[in-house]
């Protein structure tokens, strides 16, 4: 029924040519005149026309229609899925950026305490060796004052012997000698030997 607009127009566009080509050469047919006929078979062309085509075309739009909606329903959903997707990444990334700065955090408060760990074991093996090095210098300081006593006995004794040996008398030594065996020979070790 909506069809019926377009086939009046086109009647009406069409009626003026036929008329003026029926004016020239005025002829019929079956008694009825040659542009009603040409009318009427433009008429049942188009109603079959429509007649056959009418559902495929129908079908065809309504297929389209469809199709176009699935699309539109698709892009929706992938536009949401986006949206979500880029949501969840902004979270990720957020969240990402926080642990990279706890992290950033950590690894300074552990190179922080490892430092200090170093310096207190540095000072503490500094202690140490400086402790070693003063135990050293002790034990080398005894070792030199016990060879300097020992060769400044051997010095004196030196000496000692020298003199003795310039200045002693064989009268001297002859004295010496008895005043020892008297002390020897008065001493309760001395008798018992």
């Amino acid at each position: 029924m909506r069809r019926l607009p377009l086939v009046t127009v086109l009647l009406l566009v069409a009626a003026p040519a036929l008329a003026s080509s029926e004016a020239a050469a005025p002829a019929t047919f079956l008694g009825l005149p040659v542009w009603l006929w040409k009318t009427a078979n433009l008429l049942a062309f188009f109603g079959l026309l429509v007649y056959l085509l009418a559902r495929p075309m129908s079908q065809f739009f309504h297929a389209r229609r469809e199709e176009v909606a699935r699309s539109l329903a698709d892009a929706a959903r992938q536009r949401d899925e986006a949206a979500q997707m880029k949501s969840e990444m902004e979270k990720r990334v957020a969240a990402l950026q926080g642990e990279i700065a706890a992290l950033r955090q950590r690894l300074r408060s552990d190179g922080e305490r490892e430092k200090a760990d170093l310096k207190r074991a540095g000072e503490a093996d500094a202690a140490r060796l400086l402790a070693q090095l003063d135990q050293e210098a002790q034990r080398r300081v005894q070792e030199a004052r016990s060879q300097l006593a020992g060769e400044a006995a051997k010095i004196a004794a030196e000496l000692a012997l020298e003199l003795l040996q310039r200045e002693l008398t064989p009268a001297d030594r002859d004295r010496i000698f008895k005043r020892t065996l008297d002390r020897l020979s008065a001493s309760p070790a001395g008798g018992a030997r």
